[in-house]
């Protein structure tokens, strides 16, 4: 999870420009907003900000060859910490990401290797990582790496593109191996039941190196088809992303890899007992999203006539048709026009009009991530001066079902 949110720069409520600074984020509201105004912000990006998340160990033994080691880094951005992983059985083990650097990490990580870890050799030898896999860029996964040296200096660490590329110049000081899509890591061996073993398979959204790992091989058959989802998809809540077309693409590749009836080890948040079905969802309120923004194009309503309204998990209100014909929700006359076009801002006071109107800012900011996927699918058109309209496909379509459904639900044009 990255510290710093995307596509707003210097937005960091504790980086960046400060508050009374042209360009901050929250320059332009009240400061009695700022609180609500800084949790807001973060859901619509994405972050899970409710409170009650339930507590996890710092330490625990997840599933028969995984441990979970917590980042000592807990927030409303990160949840618990980061999840971080130790695989394997035998000597030698594969560690996924490196948190933060906290000094409570580097305690845990080391106790989890001379004590716990040691226990499945039966005592008999010390156990050592041989392999880290740095599932993305961020800050919150790649800070760790000096203390995973320092347990063992001939440790290799991988990361996809390598140093090639670190946004924020975190690891020039450091040698990354490139990790190639469909990669295979294993540690063990098949004579004595130990052979564990993961394949990486890249799946950009949250971040343009971001991998998966998919369990392979493992003693414990309850394992295979386990995936570990990094920062795609989350224990709690819903994740950021900073390409809406690729993060989609990447949540259906994840649910075609994951087994059936399999769990999903994610990069923050608690287990996620079916991943499949939390991939449904995710995919599910991704589309949500989208309908809601086409529906405005093409009929001035989230929802279209004489239907409700579309439910989403966002942090923004759920969008409530209005009373009527719902040609009230635009605000623009009792008539409903479809397939006008309009400006990005005008449809967010349409999908976030029951919300306070010093709030539309950040949510546009959503909504153009959505228009974009849709121009790329064909879906929707942005005109000359920065409009956007329902393609003609989908006007086609759109005025079709209108036409089948005149008789039972008039509709003004």
């Amino acid at each position: 999870m990255v510290p710093r949110p995307l596509p707003y720069p210097s937005t960091h409520p504790t980086k960046g420009l400060h508050r009374s600074q042209p360009g901050h984020f929250f320059a332009t509201y009240p400061e009695q907003n700022y609180e609500i105004l800084r949790r807001i912000y973060w859901k619509r990006r994405g972050y899970f900000m409710a409170v009650n998340i339930p507590p996890l160990a710092s330490i625990e033994r997840v599933s028969t060859c995984i441990y979970r080691i917590l980042g000592g880094n807990p927030s409303k951005f990160t949840l618990q910490g980061t999840n971080t992983y130790l695989l394997g059985v035998g000597k030698d083990r594969i560690l996924v990401d490196t948190a933060q650097g906290m000094p409570e990490w580097k305690h845990d990580l080391t106790k989890t290797i001379t004590e716990d870890a040691k226990r499945d050799t039966g005592g008999q030898e010390q156990v050592v990582i041989r392999d880290c896999i740095l599932t993305h860029w961020h800050h919150d996964h790649v800070m760790g790496i000096p203390d995973v040296r320092a347990l063992n200096s001939d440790v290799k660490i991988y990361k996809h593109l390598s140093n090639q590329y670190d946004p924020d110049q975190t690891l020039t000081r450091e040698k990354i191996h490139d990790i190639n899509d469909g990669q295979r890591f294993s540690v063990g061996s098949k004579s004595d039941n130990t052979l564990f073993e993961v394949e990486a398979f890249h799946a950009p959204g949250h971040a343009k190196d971001h991998m998966c790992l998919l369990i392979t091989q493992s003693p414990d058959e309850e394992e295979v088809g386990c995936i570990f989802t990094a920062d795609n998809v989350l224990g709690h809540g819903t994740a950021v992303f900073e390409d809406l077309s690729s993060y989609v693409r990447s949540l259906h590749l994840m649910k075609e890899r994951a087994g059936n009836n399999r769990r999903a080890f994610p990069g923050h948040g608690a287990v996620i007992n079916d991943a499949r079905a939390k991939l449904d969802e995710y995919i599910f309120h991704r589309k949500m999203r989208e309908d809601e923004a086409v529906n405005v194009l093409v009929y001035g309503t989230t929802s279209k006539p004489g239907q409700g309204p579309l439910k989403t998990a966002e942090g923004f209100p759920q969008s409530q048709q209005a009373p009527g014909d719902g040609a009230h929700e635009s605000g623009l006359g009792k008539e409903l026009v479809m397939g006008k076009e309009w400006a990005s801002m005008e449809m967010v006071k349409v999908i976030y009009r029951l919300y306070p109107e010093n709030l539309w800012g950040p949510a546009e900011g959503g909504l153009l991530q959505v228009l974009d996927k849709l121009l790329k699918d064909g879906k929707v058109e942005k005109t000359e001066d920065g409009r956007w309209k329902a393609s003609e496909m989908v006007m086609k379509e759109a005025l079709a079902e209108e036409g089948s459904n005149r008789s039972r639900s008039p509709m003004k044009l």
